[in-house]
């Protein structure tokens, strides 16, 4: 079964005069257009689609120097340049998963772009989810991977914090790349889980996605 990002890839390189988000939730029968606009942005930025507004509104073209990328299976990494750990490609894998448990995402933040709002933002019937995401840092000259990512971590529990406070029932989750410094980091402050009412969702190399929820502390 092919999936939305396989399905929008083929209709674009057979239809080459474009087609907006909605038209193309409609044609392909998404349920909903944010699904057309999260994924032909993300193509964008691939390099694998051109976005531009023809009569007042946004149209996806197939960029014709681009072949067809491989069909997204778990031992694919979704991008050829950046690493499998780094934030764009935690977050594709993430929604790959969601969208296999029939989830239908609503938004995704542009991550390459440092795009404002949550990262993920999904919905499964009545039930409402929140995803913040982080990559694991390379590192620079200065600053040790390890140092880097206990900050990287410290935002995205504060992110947790500031989606619990903005709505008490939505339902959170915390994306991040399986390495041991970010295992480490969350066990120290299991406590927090709970309290929080948040989900892991552990990202590994194979782009398996691990989900770990949280047990109430009665």
């Amino acid at each position: 079964m092919r999936t939305i990002r396989e399905k929008i890839i083929a209709y674009l390189q057979q239809h080459q005069n474009g087609i907006d988000d909605d038209a193309l939730a409609e044609v392909l029968q998404l349920s909903a257009r944010q699904q057309a606009n999260s994924h032909c942005r993300r193509l964008e930025h691939e390099g694998l689609v051109i976005r531009r507004r023809v009569n007042g509104k946004i149209h996806n073209f197939w960029n014709e120097g681009k072949q067809s990328p491989p069909a997204h299976h778990p031992d694919v990494k979704p991008d050829n340049v950046k690493p499998w750990f780094w934030e764009g490609n935690v977050q594709t894998s993430v929604i790959r998963y969601l969208e296999q448990r029939n989830y239908v995402i609503h938004s995704a933040a542009n991550t390459a772009s440092k795009e404002r709002g949550k990262d993920i933002e999904a919905r499964h019937g009545k039930r409402i989810l929140w995803i913040t995401v982080k990559g694991y840092p390379e590192g620079t000259k200065k600053t040790h991977p390890s140092t880097q990512a206990g900050h990287w971590f410290k935002q995205a529990a504060f992110d947790i914090l500031q989606y619990r406070g903005e709505n008490n029932k939505v339902n959170l989750g915390l994306a991040l790349p399986d390495f041991p410094r970010y295992r480490s980091l969350a066990q120290k402050i299991k406590w927090f889980q709970p309290v929080a009412r948040f989900t892991y969702y552990w990202v590994q190399e194979n782009r398996t996605v691990v989900e770990e929820s949280y047990e109430l502390v009665l």
